[in-house]
């Protein structure tokens, strides 16, 4: 087993359930974007008609919601180790340090520590994930990268410290510049008691006229509910569309490693995790998680780093 660089992608097996909402969502859609039309000819009708979309979702609605249920039923733990975490990392200071192979020990401790309540348990597989950097900007971009797609509240933290620490360094020899005094400002007219008064009053009258021009017809509000909805499934579909482009053809990554480990128990994957070639030394500044649960419930992730 070696740890192979990563290419974040777009983890289209653990969500081709998505696919099979594509005939309700077209169905849906053609239905939605002909409801301005019937809208508009519903004036001075009694009754409507909600068009076949209704019966039709049942049967989608309930495979998503299943879908979502299976993928997020089997939640696997997380551990998170980052040099900034309190008698983690080595240095002084602001300066923290934490190199590979010391990163994967601390990974494998952790995963036999009797004094933690919530370590899992059983027979299991793990996923486990290194950040590696030679310098903090190497590993907050790292970070930065996985982050965008998986946020882990550690990471998160770990990422920002990075990055302040690199603004800080590199700002510190910089000698700030300043405007000799007075400056030009802007005129504090909303101080100004006339100028409140005015504005009170105005504000009354203009509220009542807003609430003459809002007393629309029931059906234009309709319509126009339901050219919203439309805009607002297109955006959606728009911003996955995008996010999985991205996620094509990316590149192997070789300062974001990964390794799938199983199964086995806390002592088994133990051993496995130190076992065989692994980062040296010279990634002075690192960052790892472990996932551990079942071969199900890790396949999201571990399809998303391409392993």
């Amino acid at each position: 087993m070696s740890w192979a660089p990563v290419a974040m992608r777009w983890p289209s097996e653990a969500t081709r359930w998505m696919e099979q909402l594509d005939a309700a969502k077209t169905l849906a859609g053609s239905e939605l974007a002909s409801t301005g039309q019937r809208l508009a000819g519903l004036q001075g009708l009694a009754t409507t008609n909600p068009g076949p979309v209704g019966e039709a979702a049942q049967g989608a609605i309930a495979a998503g919601r299943r879908a979502l249920a299976e993928q997020l039923g089997e939640v696997p733990a997380c551990l998170v180790v980052t040099p900034f975490q309190s008698g983690i990392g080595q240095g002084r200071g602001y300066q923290h340090f934490l190199s590979a192979p010391n990163l994967l020990q601390q990974l494998a401790d952790k995963l036999t520590d009797g004094t933690d309540a919530a370590r899992p348990q059983g027979d299991l597989h793990a996923l486990c994930l290194l950040f590696l950097g030679t310098r903090y900007e190497q590993l907050a971009a790292g970070l930065a990268r996985f982050n965008a797609l998986l946020p882990m509240p550690e990471l998160v933290r770990a990422q920002r410290r990075a990055e302040h620490l690199v603004k800080l360094e590199t700002e510190k020899w910089q000698i700030p510049q300043s405007a000799p005094l007075p400056r030009w400002a802007s005129l504090p007219l909303e101080r100004c008691t006339v100028l409140k008064a005015a504005q009170q009053s105005i504000a009354g009258q203009v509220a009542v006229l807003e609430s003459y021009a809002a007393d629309s017809a029931p059906m234009a509000d309709l319509a126009a509910l339901a050219s919203r909805k439309a805009a607002q499934q297109q955006a959606r579909d728009q911003r996955l569309a995008e996010l999985r482009q991205s996620l094509e053809g990316g590149q192997a990554d070789s300062t974001l490693r990964a390794r799938l480990l199983g199964p086995g128990d806390a002592t088994q994957l133990r051993r496995m995790l130190l076992e065989g070639e692994s980062p040296g030394h010279e990634w002075v500044t690192s960052a790892g998680v472990i996932l551990v649960g079942s071969q199900q419930g890790l396949s999201f992730v571990r399809e998303m780093v391409g392993l």
